[in-house]
């Protein structure tokens, strides 16, 4: 799939393959399967799938509020275990 350079909105070049799309965008129907598939423990790929899927189609301020959210808190984990270990 082909995604317009207007919506590759993240440093890193995202990737979103048919199948890709396919299998994410059923989770994008309500916030409550969106939820039911983020507590699964989602990496960050497919979540800026899921927030590329989005901006090319329903544009919901707060489905994208929710995935950036879930995004942003998934770096600062990572962020603070690298501190972690830094600081030992």
């Amino acid at each position: 799939m082909t995604i317009p350079k207007k919506f590759q909105i993240f440093d890193e070049h995202v990737e979103l393959s048919d199948k890709d799309a396919e299998r994410l965008s059923v989770y994008l129907s309500g916030w409550m399967s969106l939820h039911a598939f983020l507590l699964q423990g989602v990496n960050d790929a497919d979540i800026r799938r899921l927030v590329i899927i989005e901006i090319m189609g329903m544009r919901r301020l707060s489905i994208l509020d929710r995935l950036m959210s879930r995004l942003n808190t998934n770096q600062r984990k990572k962020i603070q275990t690298k501190l972690k270990i830094a600081l030992q």
